[in-house]
């Protein structure tokens, strides 16, 4: 059987369409922008904090003697260009616990402006080798500027002997007290020999050995003797000592 034949006419045309492009954005949760935005502030909040609440206030307490609060405030004025969250305890520690005679101090804050010091001052005992202060801790410090060392001991010798020197001085001071005497003077030579100059005008010769058993010989002999008719005492002997006696007409 034959094909059939397809019937003519026109070709049909068959026109394509555009491609059509799809542009998505992509979905932020509104929590992802708020996170930067609470963080931008509180950097700003740290920084404002940071830079007020100024330090408006020192108070100074404690044991002072040769100190007075006024001098230690002045010695750290520069805390009051700081804030409560910048100032540097540490830097104020070490300033303080540098100074003559200041023994121990507590640095601390209170909101919303004010420092807090407490502080101990060691005693002032005599003045060593003429430029420096000699503390019954035995420390040596600088001479504060506003110390009145008149009435202050002195004491002569090598650093090594520092301690001993304070030792010295303590045991000799405790001995005499009752007696109303004291000490002017106290060297200790390079090799730790003792002397003493006393407020009776005695010139005490100790020696570096059997300390104690001097110093209790020392306390028998000014309850005895005459305190106006001895110039000098010399201690370094086994039992007894030799006394330098004032010449009569020196007596008065």
């Amino acid at each position: 059987m034959a094909k059939k034949a397809a019937p003519r006419g026109a070709t049909p045309v068959i026109v394509k369409q555009p491609r059509q492009w799809r542009v998505t954005m992509p979905v932020i949760a509104w929590q992802w922008l708020l996170v930067p935005c609470l963080l931008a502030g509180l950097l700003a909040g740290m920084r404002w904090g940071y830079q007020s609440w100024p330090m408006s206030n020192v108070e100074v307490k404690g044991r002072l003697s040769v100190w007075n609060p006024e001098d230690i405030a002045e010695r750290i004025v520069w805390v009051k260009d700081e804030s409560f969250f910048s100032l540097d305890l540490q830097k104020v520690y070490e300033q303080l616990s540098g100074l003559p005679l200041i023994m121990q101090v507590t640095v601390r804050k209170r909101w919303p402006g004010t420092l807090e010091l407490t502080v101990y001052e060691d005693v002032p005992m005599a003045i060593w080798n003429n430029d420096q202060l000699l503390s019954a801790n035995g420390r040596l410090s600088e001479i504060p500027a506003h110390l009145d060392a008149g009435n202050l001991a002195r004491i002569d010798g090598d650093h090594r002997y520092a301690e001993e020197a304070v030792r010295h001085f303590r045991r000799i001071q405790q001995s005499l007290m009752h007696l109303n005497v004291g000490i002017n003077r106290l060297t200790v030579s390079a090799v730790g020999a003792v002397d003493v100059e006393l407020s009776n005008g005695w010139q005490v010769r100790f020696g570096r050995q059997y300390f104690e058993e001097r110093v209790q010989r020392l306390e028998l002999l000014i309850a005895q003797l005459p305190e106006n008719a001895v110039v000098s005492v010399d201690l370094r002997y086994g039992k007894g000592a030799a006394i330098g006696w004032r010449p009569v007409q020196e007596m008065g």
